[in-house]
């Protein structure tokens, strides 16, 4: 299979223009340096190789990756991860620079290529990664590391099928998975990675129009009853003692956006009680104000929005909405005030709720960290 791999991607190489600024990027030694643990380096080279180079590298993966991690064999467990954690970074870099594009069901991996892709694939190219990481047969933390580090990448792409392809009838038909399906086959009962899945199965349906319930929903690219299926999986993790409160927190959401204001308020309350974190309760509390907001409770509104105030002082989405319940009872000055305090506040400006239809993607640098710690 590898051998068949290396000509398809070799043949791939020598169509004009399809690798004309491969040189311009030695990947051989980009890995070699990644695996010294030059890691800022080797970004920072990739990066200012130009967009064309970087591009090229996609190209390059399964046929000069593949001849590095066989190189060493006593060594080549952790070149395999080595390079997958690179690809990532790689495709971060392209998310960065705007050039991630949807290529959904061209390829599951480089090992089912059989003719060339375009060059502007990060699914063929963290497909391929993941096929790479999951030939060390056992799972390890250093995988769930890496695919908690992809579920964030995605995330602030908002290309949740990379992660999730949900169920299309019939049933019987070869079904593509995300890498988060995949995974979940070797790690079937971690709860973080189950999440992951369904954080990808709600986001298709968790979108807003000016702040207000959406008429028609662009991302619902689902079978019928798909926010049942992703319903079905916040619930099963509700009373996961570590990521139960979050899920319910999307779980509200959800019901918001299907117009279920009495089961939303239920699972937002729920999963301000229980939060772990101080952004997670204060989305929570945020939340439940700003939805009655959004039906006209003004009286409801305040005392959730004052709620999420405390828990982080000056958040603009807070300040903002309790604000303007301060213009509509007739406190201009008050209104005035709370929202200047929030303005002139630099460490408020960071607030959740801005980024939270975008997944787990502010954590992507910590869990970046966390993969590169876990390639010593």
């Amino acid at each position: 299979m590898r051998s068949i791999l290396m000509f398809v991607a070799a043949v791939v190489l020598t169509v004009p223009g399809l690798g004309a600024a491969r040189r311009d990027l030695d990947l051989t030694a980009l890995l070699r340096t990644y695996a010294a643990g030059r890691h800022d380096e080797v970004v920072k080279t990739i990066a200012a190789g130009g967009d064309e180079a970087g591009r090229a590298l996609r190209l390059e993966w399964p046929v000069v990756a593949s001849r590095w991690i066989d190189e060493a064999p006593e060594g080549r467990h952790r070149r395999m991860l080595v390079a997958a954690s690179l690809a990532l970074e790689t495709e971060n870099i392209r998310a960065e620079r705007g050039d991630w594009t949807l290529h959904t069901n061209v390829c599951q991996s480089y090992r089912e290529l059989l003719v060339p892709l375009p060059a502007g694939s990060a699914h063929c190219v963290l497909q391929w990664a993941y096929s790479v990481i999951a030939e060390r047969l056992t799972p390890d933390e250093a995988e769930r590391a890496w695919l908690l580090a992809a579920a964030a990448l995605a995330g602030g792409v908002r290309d949740w099928r990379l992660l999730h392809v949900p169920p299309f009838p019939p049933a019987s038909r070869t079904q593509t998975r995300g890498l988060i399906d995949s995974a979940l086959l070797r790690f079937p009962d971690d709860p973080e990675l189950r999440f992951q899945q369904a954080l990808a199965s709600v986001s298709r349906f968790n979108t807003t129009v000016d702040g207000g319930r959406a008429a028609y929903q662009p991302m619902r690219l689902s079978p019928r009853g798909g926010e049942a299926e992703a319903a079905a999986m916040l619930e099963a993790l509700a009373a996961d003692p570590r990521v139960g409160p979050e899920a319910q927190l999307q779980l509200g959401y959800l019901h918001w956006t299907m117009n279920r204001d009495q089961e939303a308020a239920a699972a937002l309350a729920d999963a301000a009680a229980r939060a772990h974190d101080a952004d997670l309760r204060y989305l929570a509390q945020f939340l439940i104000g700003w939805t009655a907001l959004q039906r006209g409770d003004l009286a409801a509104a305040r005392p959730s929005l004052t709620a999420a105030l405390d828990t982080r002082p000056n958040s603009q989405s807070a300040a903002v909405a309790l604000a303007a319940i301060d213009l509509k009872e007739g406190e201009a000055s008050r209104a005035y005030e709370r929202a200047r305090a929030s303005l002139n506040d630099k460490a408020a400006a960071d607030d959740p709720w801005r980024l939270f239809l975008y997944g787990h993607h502010p954590k992507l640098p910590a869990r970046i960290a966390e993969l590169r710690r876990r390639l010593q």
